[in-house]
């Protein structure tokens, strides 16, 4: 598969023609706040916003990838244009690059780092299908799966957590669906790890 393509000629864009397109975790007014009350203190934004460049009905457009809280803040403070890095690559490429820079880089809570997790195994396992258990265990039994990782294995090395750790929040992300995950975000008490582990001993 072709890696995404940085298309380096591209290093800002009108704000009102980045689509926010379809998030796994939606804006929220706190996290734009800091952001803006940031720019104003320091007079710029440090990171572009990741943007990926594709085609619709043979027109161009750009849909955000990663930064929609900074696209959002640059809107609020009037900005024309904000600063970009433009890519081309597929669906699974530009939801992978999602995920991965908000597990690195946001301060997310145990219930978006297990919806997260979740949606990077199944997108992981569709790019990887040999990486699945049920593939993997019988590659390895022929004797052809030693230089594979599992998703778990992968992703624990990636963002320094244990596989244990990784499993157990797949586990309960895969469990919820987005009503769900709606409703537990709106609940008066955060979800707590404890709660998750409970989610994902739930029999389906």
């Amino acid at each position: 598969m072709k890696a995404p393509q940085l298309i380096p000629s591209k290093t800002e864009l009108p704000v009102a023609e980045i689509e926010a397109g379809t998030r796994l975790r939606p804006v929220s007014e706190a996290g734009v706040a800091t952001i803006v009350a940031s720019v104003r203190e320091v007079g710029q934004m440090t990171n572009p916003v990741v943007v990926r460049q594709m085609r619709r009905k043979g027109e161009t457009i750009h849909v955000v990838v990663d930064g929609a809280h900074r696209l959002a803040a640059a809107g609020e403070l009037g900005w024309d244009e904000v600063p970009v890095r433009v890519f081309e690559c597929t669906d699974d490429q530009a939801r992978i690059m999602e995920i991965d820079a908000n597990l690195a880089g946001a301060e997310l809570n145990p219930l978006d780092t297990a919806v997260f997790l979740a949606s990077r195994k199944a997108v992981y396992e569709k790019m990887h299908p040999e990486t699945k258990a049920g593939v993997a265990g019988g590659l390895a039994r022929q004797g052809l799966a030693s230089d594979m990782m599992s998703f778990a294995d992968v992703t624990a090395e990636k963002f320094g957590m244990s596989k244990r750790h990784v499993e157990r929040l797949v586990a309960a992300g895969t469990r919820l669906g987005p009503d769900e995950v709606a409703k537990l975000r709106a609940a008066p008490r955060q979800v707590t790890l404890k709660d998750l582990q409970d989610i994902a001993k739930i029999k389906t």
